[in-house]
């Protein structure tokens, strides 16, 4: 793991910190400083919102009981980053995030009915920006049933898609963000316990922070999740 500049990780396990910049406009040289200070080209070959171009990712590993002495530092980070971008008329949001979860599926879901998500109700809040957490539901590039596709489409979830790379095959992942983290994990919980067909691997993170480097940029919903009634 390539770590953020001056954030040190305890050796061993530990809890995952994330930062994720999405640009729709990087130079050459801002993409250089970011890479300079920790932040490694997470490809997509499909964005969205569409209007981005480049999404980039920085970690580290949280020990237990660390996150009030570690996150300062990385949001004094993504502060230097958005003032670095505001200097350049860059335009970016970061989003600083905790990896509370991830499963993978040694075979493919099996087939069945969709019904995994109808005991909660997805409802779109008209607020873009300022979600609580993330579900990501990947699936091998090409490998998504159509009515998969539909059924995570109609649950208010976007996609995105990423080229291969050494660790990993070309995937499409499809993302909810949500109003809060237990609504997330309630959808996660629903997710691991019955596969969706084609599914390789769910992930939730817990956002810890959203910002923007100019105000009115293009960002997902937050959707709501509520029981179903």
């Amino acid at each position: 793991m390539r770590l953020l500049h001056g954030v040190s990780a305890p050796p061993g396990n530990g809890t995952v910190l994330e930062v994720h910049l999405d640009i729709q406009n990087a130079s050459p040289a801002f993409a250089s400083w970011l890479e300079g200070i920790g932040f490694e080209n997470d490809p997509f070959v499909l964005f969205y919102p569409p209007e981005y171009s480049w999404h980039m990712t920085g970690r580290t590993r949280i020990p237990p009981k660390g996150l009030h002495d570690v996150f300062p530092k990385i949001d004094s980070l993504v502060e230097d980053v958005i003032a670095e971008a505001r200097l350049q008329a860059i335009r970016l949001y970061s989003e600083i995030e905790l990896v509370r979860g991830t499963t993978y599926f040694a075979s493919r879901g099996p087939s069945q009915d969709l019904v995994v998500l109808d005991s909660v109700t997805l409802r779109g809040t008209g607020q873009f920006g300022g979600a609580k957490a993330d579900v990501h539901v990947e699936f091998e590039s090409g490998r998504v049933p159509g009515e998969v596709r539909d059924y995570l489409s109609r649950n208010h979830f976007y996609w995105v898609s990423t080229p291969p790379t050494t660790h990993f095959p070309a995937e499409e992942i499809a993302t909810l963000q949500t109003s809060t983290y237990p609504g997330a994990k309630e959808i996660y919980d629903l997710l691991v316990a019955t596969p969706l067909p084609g599914c390789t691997g769910i992930h939730i993170e817990q956002k810890l922070s959203m910002k923007v480097s100019t105000a009115g940029l293009p960002m997902p919903e937050v959707i709501e999740v509520k029981a179903a009634t």
